[in-house]
């Protein structure tokens, strides 16, 4: 069992997440409009079934590729789908190391599909919309840039309002890309994010799931945070259920956060902390735990967030609650590959 139970710890006001796996300072956060944009209602969503009695711990960490980086762009939901394709060649083994484009996805999204082409923000269904009906190239075609475009860049991305798409895909891709092989995803689907049914998906398929939806800026122990942060829960990789000053200062300036999901541990428990960033005790002075957390691969790099999760470096630990109350869940499925 992992228990944590602190009585010292560093307050800041800085994090974490650049170019592949380097992190950097206060990772951007995702456009909450379109990562939840066409979600299904939780309860429009069938609960999955298993025979299978899930056990206490489970991870899929040896089936992931390396964590990578955003960097300066709002694109997590990019990252997450990515990793979710990255995932699931390995498994079907076909690649035995993939690495494919979140440049050109990011691309793919919006001018192909047509999807939130005046943003940088997308989601998993788009994202693997993309992949399913176009395919995507591998990194090496067209490699990631980490930060945005500016007006150094192109004239027109001078972040104003009515930016052209170029400004959100930063450029089209280079020549060679046109007659590069194109990876495909069955499209996949919404499944419900309740924990026993992304528990049973998982134990059924043993495979991960994309989760995205609301952002707590105290939760995830984020620079942008306007309360205490704990830099020791950062660096686990930590991210428990919002309390209510974090609520109320999160949705003052809505955002989003998309990470695939790779595991769990039923047994591990979390101090909570309040607003004021203490330690939270019961009145015998007792520590008040969160207990049940799903473990995921994050996209803010390396050597920062997550940076002592025994489970992988860049990897953090997301409560149960949290994600069955704030997040949307969805899965693909292993690839036909000719």
């Amino acid at each position: 069992m992992w228990s944590v139970v602190l009585v010292a710890c560093a307050w800041v006001f800085a994090a974490c997440g650049a170019q592949q796996s380097e992190p950097v300072e206060d990772p951007v956060l995702e456009d909450l409009g379109a990562l939840m944009d066409g979600v299904p209602d939780k309860a429009d969503l069938a609960e999955e079934k298993t025979d299978i009695v899930p056990p206490a711990r489970f991870d899929l960490v040896r089936y992931q590729s390396p964590v990578r980086s955003q960097g300066r762009r709002g694109v997590c939901s990019i990252f997450g789908t990515v990793a979710l394709m990255e995932h699931l060649y390995i498994l079907e083994g076909t690649l035995t190391d993939p690495d494919f484009s979140e440049q050109y996805l990011q691309w793919a999204v919006k001018v192909l599909v047509g999807a939130f082409p005046d943003s940088s923000g997308s989601n998993a269904y788009y994202n693997l919309k993309a992949i399913s009906e176009h395919g995507i190239v591998e990194e090496s075609v067209w490699p990631y840039d980490p930060y945005p475009w500016r007006s150094s860049d192109d004239p027109a991305c001078d972040g104003s309002d009515g930016q052209p798409v170029r400004c959100y895909t930063n450029g089209d891709p280079p020549p060679e890309a046109d007659g590069a092989t194109k990876w495909h995803l069955p499209q996949g689907r919404y499944i419900n994010p309740s924990v026993s049914s992304i528990k049973a998906f998982m134990v059924n398929k043993n495979q991960g799931v994309q989760v995205g939806g609301k952002f707590f800026y105290q939760a995830w122990n984020h620079g942008g945070s306007h309360l205490p942060i704990n830099r020791s829960y950062w660096r686990k990789g930590y991210v428990l259920y919002p309390n209510d000053d974090d609520k109320k200062d999160s949705s003052e300036r809505p955002a989003g956060h998309s990470v695939l999901l790779v595991g769990w541990d039923d047994d591990l428990e979390v101090q909570k902390v309040d607003g004021e960033g203490n330690y939270v005790t019961d009145e015998e002075g007792n520590p008040v735990m969160e207990k049940g957390f799903f473990l995921f691969k994050n996209s803010w790099g390396t050597g920062s967030f997550g940076s002592e999760n025994p489970m992988g470096d860049g990897y953090g630990w997301i409560s149960y609650r949290y994600v069955e109350e704030f997040m949307s869940a969805r899965a693909s499925d292993l690839p036909e590959v000719e």
